[in-house]
């Protein structure tokens, strides 16, 4: 960028951040703003890129002139895009992030040259040198020197088990491409790193912190930016990829949509009501947005944030359609001229989803756009036409001009779709010598092992990358499974040598090279760690072959260092209607619930709303006087000595207990077993108070409690505790009980409503995603998970001892539920980073000795 044309850019903004203007009308006439001439526009793009749906809304001197929404939420359903309908608008989150960075700024509690490592202590880079160099700004304008998109498939394709600690923690193994500081390479992992900075700077969550600081000020009211149901909030667009002359979802979210990663750099969702506020907010920076009168942002940070921090390629496009004479990067911002006008802007780019934002400060002018369809073309088009009918309205051209230009540019370019290589499934002993699981630093543990007649590749954090391993010649490529997963990838084996000897090395490129950044593939770097666990699986399918076939199932993972190396379903969900047992399955916990109710009442006692020594009466007060010493912590370590309530239903009574019904019950019972404190006896009575105890604290049903402190913060999307007629259980498994030589349904029993005890429903793979949340902070404070795992007391077992809801024998910790139809385990070896889950649904066997020999299997397992 030359310094007269840097000059020009200077100028542009000082103008534009005092809001000095230039009357649009002298621009634009009445004709010209018709909405006539928009719809036109409108309809040509979409018919001629085949778009599934799109919502349009324009801004011209503070007012929305024209809006326009078109198609379905998802194709061929019959439901329109609607001004409320919430679309992913994938990088345009970036902008949202460095607007809050900003609000902090201005706040005094950060500042943009502040070094990362002041609000994120753990932060390194692989340079330490960059590590210690490394400033808040520089997380904003991609110039860490890494390879554009480094680091991206721990956040794509979606959804993987990737966290926000594993990005921070994965930075420290991606080699940088260039200097730090010495060019612009895009970069999606410095602003979850950014986010992460605003979270610690403010005390509270990325997502609390949007919502309080952006949301709520600005009145964006259907913004998403953390977890939430998708039909609860609905009318949630769904993306799609074009499949011959079809659309079809791809991806499509599941009911419950989980906290995003990657929310700071790209995860938040808003609708087209929503995006316009946005825009008329950054136009009139005179609009004030809290009680005490100030703008959202001040003058002075208004200005950093569109101030050019970094030069980016000025393309012959731009220079040939919009006569641009600089670009650059701002803080999550692009900056540049349009026929001697400032454009302030930003795309989003997710599979399925595409969007602009577009600012001409001068005009007071903007537009935004989200499209739920493969759009790149579309939205090149599409902005722009909008955006020269504002900077040069007597020299608009059409969006068939635009987009035969750019056919013939790729003409020219030779840039046809790439050609598929021939290939061949691989044949298993031609790649014998290379099989076996594989570690990369920061993308964890991948397998390339036989199955059957081939070879499969499997990550064990990205289930979508797995795939089939082909010969293309002399060389080898994956064809992964999922179709939305467009990258094939290369593989190159090699042996190396290291400080232990040669050891076998695996490395991975893109079959097309024009594929997405994202597609990191250059950057991992496998080494050889073990076999392939042939073993292990026959084994364990060998120990749940009383489940296989067409009688009720079970599903079985195992997880080691976070990831799952086991996870298989065997048998029927649903017998009469002949359903598979799959590990989305969810099955009824039983007591497997009580480490969930525990873990509620950690939540509330970390925020000071109850005290473990409670007296229980102090929450429910109507229990008799006898148990007046019974504390909540005598509830949760089975030392309340609390009549069972299932040993004092009265005869007659039929109808379904609930937790309330337990208290009932309880309240008659003038006596208890034991002293309070002196004695163990198991419990259910006690975790059906519990729950009630949540419930009087929190002012919400228990059910609802969990949902939205438990299950969605961590992504666990189906996991419901079970309300008839309130709540649905998705893929949901039927118990059945052995009655001679068959298999009767006994699902439901007297007390199976009662929810403390045993009433949740959950998957092997949401139960995944619970575990990994045992080992570090992100739901409970280290102090309170050491309370749950610290024996309390001794048990009927004297090899066994009890924490709160979980079970302690010797380096394990684990439950296991039993109920009408049901019988489930999940065994922690902490020390190991070992876990095993079963859940099945049948009466018989107990699987806690299962799981100890699957266990087994992989303890012994040694790299070779």
């Amino acid at each position: 960028m030359g310094r007269s044309v840097f000059r020009a850019a200077v100028a542009l903004l000082a103008c534009v951040a005092t809001s000095c203007t230039v009357s649009p009308q002298a621009a634009l006439t009445s004709k010209g703003n018709s909405p006539r001439v928009f719809d036109a526009i409108v309809d040509d793009v979409v018919v001629r890129y085949r778009l599934p749906g799109l919502a349009l809304g324009i801004v011209v001197d503070g007012n929305v002139v024209y809006t326009r929404t078109t198609g379905e939420v998802v194709a061929g359903s019959g439901r329109p895009i609607t001004a409320n309908t919430l679309f992913k608008i994938a990088s345009n989150s970036k902008a949202m992030t460095t607007g809050v960075l900003a609000r902090l700024v201005d706040a005094g509690k950060l500042r943009w040259d502040d070094p990362v490592t002041r609000h994120l202590p753990a932060f390194r880079m692989y340079d330490p040198w960059v590590t210690r160099e490394m400033q808040v700004r520089d997380l904003l304008i991609h110039n860490s020197g890494l390879r554009e998109g480094a680091g991206d498939l721990m956040l794509w394709p979606e959804p993987n088990l990737f966290t926000r600690a594993d990005v921070v923690a994965g930075l420290a193994h991606l080699r940088p491409m260039h200097s730090f500081r010495s060019r612009y390479a895009y970069d999606n992992l410095m602003y979850i790193v950014a986010g992460e900075v605003a979270a610690a700077a403010s005390g509270m969550s990325y997502e609390d912190l949007v919502r309080r600081e952006l949301f709520e000020p600005i009145g964006m009211d259907r913004c998403q930016s953390g977890a939430f149901q998708r039909d609860v909030v609905g009318d949630v667009a769904q993306p799609h990829m074009q499949s011959g002359e079809h659309n079809t979802v791809v991806r499509a979210d599941a009911d419950v949509i989980p906290v995003s990663v990657v929310a700071a750099a790209g995860g938040i969702r808003c609708s087209l009501h929503d995006m316009l506020k946005w825009v008329q907010m950054w136009l009139h920076p005179e609009n004030r947005t809290s009680e005490s009168g100030e703008p959202w942002v001040s003058v002075e940070q208004r200005k950093a944030l569109w101030a050019a921090h970094i030069p980016l390629p000025l393309s012959q496009r731009q220079r040939d359609w919009d006569g641009s004479r600089f670009n650059a990067y701002g803080y999550g911002w692009r900056v540049s001229d349009v026929d001697g006008k400032l454009r302030i802007a930003h795309t989003g780019t997710l599979m399925g989803m595409y969007s602009a934002v577009v600012l001409i400060p001068e005009l007071r002018t903007g537009y935004v756009f989200m499209i739920n369809g493969n759009g790149a073309d579309a939205r090149t088009v599409l902005s722009t036409v909008l955006t020269r009918h504002f900077t040069a309205p007597g020299a608009v051209l059409s969006p068939g001009y635009y987009a035969e230009t750019l056919e013939r540019e790729r003409l020219r370019r030779g840039e046809r779709e790439h050609p598929q290589p021939a290939r061949v499934r691989a044949p298993v002993a031609a790649l014998q010598p290379w099989l076996g699981t594989y570690r990369d630093a920061w993308f964890g543990e991948v397998s390339l092992c036989s199955s059957g007649e081939h070879v499969t590749f499997q990550s064990a954090k990205s289930p979508l990358l797995s795939g089939t391993v082909m010969q293309s010649g002399p060389d080898w490529l994956v064809d992964w499974n999922d179709e939305s997963v467009d990258a094939e990838a290369w593989l190159h084996f090699a042996t190396e040598a290291s400080a232990a000897g040669s050891v076998r090395a695996l490395a991975l490129s893109k079959v097309d090279p024009q594929a997405d950044f994202s597609y990191d593939y250059e950057d991992l770097h496998f080494t050889r760690t073990g076999d392939c666990p042939v073993d292990a699986q026959a084994r364990i399918d060998r120990l749940m072959d009383a489940y296989a076939g067409n009688v009720p199932g079970a599903s079985v993972l195992v997880l080691k260092d976070g990831a799952p190396v086991f996870r298989r379903s065997y048998g029927l969900a649903n017998v009469e209607e002949k359903i598979a047992a799959s590990p989305a399955t969810n099955y009824r916990l039983a007591s497997v619930t009580k480490q969930f109710t525990a873990a509620a009442i950690l939540l509330l006692a970390e925020e000071g709303r109850l005290g473990l020594d409670d007296h229980a009466r102090k929450w429910l007060a109507t229990l008799p006087a006898e148990v007046d010493a019974v504390t909540v912590r005598h509830l949760l370590t089975h030392t309340s000595g609390l009549i069972d309530y299932e040993d004092v239903i009265p005869d007659g009574m039929s109808a379904p207990l609930r937790d309330a019904d337990v208290l009932s019950l309880l309240e008659t019972q003038q006596r208890t077993y034991f002293p309070p404190g002196t004695s163990y006896r198991y419990s259910n009575s006690g975790y059906a108070l519990l729950a009630l105890t949540v419930e009087r604290v929190s002012g919400k049903r228990f059910s609802a409690f969990l949902q939205e402190r438990i299950f969605l913060p961590l992504g666990m999307r189906n996991t419901v505790a079970h309300e008839e007629g309130r709540s649905i259980v998705a893929e949901r498994a039927f118990g059945y009980s052995q009655r001679a030589d068959s298999w009767v349904r006994t699902d439901q029993s007297q007390t199976s409503a009662v929810l403390g005890d045993g009433g949740i429903y959950s998957s092997i793979d949401d139960l995944a995603r619970w575990d990994a949340a045992l080992y570090d902070e992100r739901l409970l404070q280290a102090a309170s998970i050491r309370q749950a795992f610290e024996p309390a007391t001794s048990t009927d077992d004297p090899t066994v001892r009890y924490g709160f809801g979980w079970r302690i024998t010797g380096e394990s910790l684990w439950h296991s539920g039993e109920t009408q139809g049901f019988r489930n385990v999940i065994v922690r070896f902490p020390g190991r980073h070992l876990s095993v889950l079963v859940l099945t649904n049948r009466n018989d066997p107990e699987p806690y000795r299962t799981a100890l020999a699957i266990a087994d299997s992989f303890w012994c397992r040694r790299p070779s």
